[in-house]
């Protein structure tokens, strides 16, 4: 149940999944699927942004959230270090208490490529999925300690992998969490946030090639521009119905508005209208 701040962060999630798509990067190598959010509502990325990918240890991330809301205390303290150090012995603790937890969020943010299977480190998602949660719940207060996480993420993890690759490296990252196949070199994944981004780049390859796609796909130096609105028909005025014809039509307000002192004026009821013009 979202609730409370919660709410909050869902009235930005509407605003961005509104929001247009702009479809940028190098065709040929589909290796990665790449995506940013900007805080303007575009979303740049690879032509696969929303194909569904292993989420790897990024599903921490949507596990770690329902946790800060809906866990007890004691679990609450843990997800922090759990991002951190990328802990997949908290991670696990944490799916079977709460199994409900990382579907609960993917229908919560409309997360439509990701879904819990059987176990959170069978979870997919995408790289849009994952990069626009990031940036809706990155000024959360309750969201606090998993962006503490990413900012101090662990030069080693806990299983002793190296987490300094992917978009850690764009420029003016502040904070990354990673993600990796448990062979090291099947699939690996990265999402970052900076100074109005959240950028993803799921990768089927090692860290080398999500920071080499990542690196190659992505650019979070040049914010594009705003998604311009619709264009709005122009406003109709009144009509009235007068017998089969629907007349064009005047307020007797606006029309008596200036021989009448405004006193007077206020007592004309405003849906009296008299016809102007020919029959439509």
């Amino acid at each position: 149940m979202v609730t409370g701040m919660r709410k909050q962060v869902r009235r930005g999630a509407a605003a961005l999944t509104a929001a247009a798509v702009l479809v940028a990067g190098t065709p040929g190598d589909a290796a990665a699927s790449t995506a940013v959010v900007w805080d303007n509502g575009v979303t740049t990325g690879s032509p696969d942004l929303d194909a569904p990918r292993p989420s790897l240890s990024l599903a921490k991330l949507y596990l770690g959230y329902w946790v800060l809301y809906h866990g007890a205390p004691g679990d609450k303290a843990r997800v922090e270090e759990m991002i951190r150090f990328s802990n997949d012995a908290i991670a696990s603790a944490l799916d079977v208490r709460y199994p409900q937890a990382i579907d609960e969020i993917a229908r919560d943010f409309n997360l439509t490529a990701t879904k819990r299977h059987g176990r959170w480190g069978s979870t997919s998602t995408s790289a849009h999925d994952v990069a626009r949660f990031i940036q809706e719940i990155r000024n959360d207060p309750v969201a606090a300690p998993i962006m503490a996480g990413m900012r101090t993420a662990a030069p080693v993890a806990a299983d002793g992998y190296l987490q300094n690759y992917g978009t850690s490296l764009l420029p003016g990252a502040q904070g990354t969490k990673f993600g990796w196949s448990d062979d090291r070199y099947t699939a690996t994944g990265t999402v970052s946030f900076g100074n109005g981004w959240s950028a993803a780049a799921l990768t089927y390859g090692g860290a080398g090639a999500n920071t080499a796609e990542a690196l190659r796909d992505i650019d979070v130096t040049n914010r594009p521009g705003p998604v311009a609105p619709p264009p709005q028909a122009p406003a109709e005025g009144p009509t009235i119905l007068l017998g089969p014809w629907r007349l064009p039509a005047i307020s007797v307000r606006d029309l008596l508005s200036p021989y009448l002192p405004e006193e007077f004026v206020r007592l004309i009821p405003v849906d009296w209208l008299l016809p102007v013009g020919l029959p439509r």
